[in-house]
């Protein structure tokens, strides 16, 4: 399986980021994490977000969440995509050929810009998972102090009609 980027606005920025975000989530997993450095690593980390076609892969709606998919590292998604073609899912995201296409994106871009994006095109919470089917997973959640106040399920009117 061969991972294939389609593009790389980011170039070599955010790279150091990555590798200290991997850092960040295997000290949370030890217990000596840190919420808010975890947060500001995973905003300047560039990760890589898998393509179905020319949008970023999401998984299934879980609990009324929804989650885009973002790797710290290609060997992280290889092994998600490879797990993906086993359970035979893989035709949803073009996998099957054995390549992955990948955008590589500031963590900040996909809180900011993408999540919002996704809840105006799907009216479904949103939130990102980080290595998804790896040893040690992350989910920034949708909630205020992550992604933005304006869809943040816990700062939703829901008495709004």
């Amino acid at each position: 399986m061969k991972a294939d980027a389609a593009n790389s606005p980011t170039g070599g920025v955010g790279a150091l980021a990555r590798a200290t975000l991997a850092a960040e989530i295997h000290d949370l997993y030890d217990g000596q994490g840190d919420g808010d450095r975890l947060l500001a690593t995973f905003r300047a980390a560039a990760l890589y977000v898998p393509l179905a076609g020319s949008e970023p892969a999401c998984s299934v709606e879980t609990d009324g969440v929804q989650w885009l998919y973002a790797f710290t590292s290609t060997t992280e998604l290889k092994r998600f995509a490879r797990e993906r073609v086993r359970a035979e899912t893989a035709d949803d995201f073009g996998w099957a050929s054995g390549r992955i296409r990948y955008w590589t994106v500031l963590g900040s871009r996909l809180l900011d810009v993408a999540v919002p994006a996704a809840v105006t095109e799907t009216r479904t919470a949103t939130g990102v998972a980080v290595d998804v089917g790896g040893i040690r997973q992350l989910l920034m959640p949708p909630v205020s102090g992550v992604v933005p106040d304006r869809v943040a399920v816990d700062l939703l009117d829901l008495d709004r009609t």
